[in-house]
């Protein structure tokens, strides 16, 4: 079993010497694929309030043609400003062994979330073990790529199906999907997140929206713990 990690940073060194320093912390190798330019041939045909959105899910797909063009059997994709779970490295068998186990396509392994899954009520003499994680399944209704796991048969049905032709037919049908991983990449097949999630968003996002501003903010103040994450 292999895993290989990958991001991307969109030349800003802080976030990039960040992420490496999280990452070097559970003795594991971060690679850095190229940011997406608005000058690729890609992004060209793009609207010009959709050109950061298509920037960022080639950024996505070139992650996944890194990870196929590597021998490792499952990919971690992530993006460049999430804290990360102290001890991540120890999770990693679990993460493979479920997704395995429940036959997945996809695992969200952080995500958008203000709030708690369920109530859990532990008996006062018992202590719920950290290592303790719950693979749960999710509605359309649930955000973000912060970061997720894929297999090589799942990667490669991504680049096949989303491509600039994908792109340019989903601005003119407003039945298909948008070309975004929250709309595309974390939507489709079998499915589930891991909860507690094994990372979190830092919450500073670059948005003139006030609404967007505030719900990552608050999913940021809701999930991260000093004491659990780098």
């Amino acid at each position: 079993m292999s895993v290989n990690f990958y991001t991307f940073s969109f030349h800003n060194p802080e976030r990039k010497q960040r992420m490496t320093d999280r990452f070097e912390k559970e003795g594991l190798t971060l690679e850095f694929v190229e940011p997406v330019e608005a000058e690729d041939a890609r992004v060209i045909p793009a609207p010009n309030n959709q050109k950061r959105t298509w920037a960022i899910m080639f950024n996505h797909l070139d992650m996944l043609k890194a990870f196929l063009e590597s021998d490792a059997e499952y990919g971690v994709f992530c993006e460049d400003d999430i804290y990360i779970r102290k001890g991540f490295h120890t999770y990693i068998d679990t993460l493979v062994h479920n997704y395995k186990k429940y036959e997945l396509e996809i695992l969200l392994i952080s995500y958008l979330l203000p709030h708690s899954s369920a109530e859990i009520k532990v008996h006062p003499d018992f202590k719920l073990m950290d290592s303790q994680l719950l693979f749960l399944r999710y509605t359309d209704d649930l955000w973000g790529s912060q970061m997720y796991m894929l297999d090589r048969q799942t990667a490669s049905n991504f680049l096949r199906i989303y491509t600039v032709e994908y792109a340019l037919k989903s601005e003119r049908n407003p039945n298909i999907p948008y070309f975004s991983p929250d709309w595309t990449l974390t939507k489709v097949g079998k499915r589930a997140i891991v909860y507690p999630m094994l990372a979190v968003e830092e919450g500073a996002v670059v948005t003139s929206h006030g609404g967007q501003a505030s719900f990552h903010q608050r999913c940021t103040a809701f999930n991260y713990n000093p004491d659990l994450y780098h």
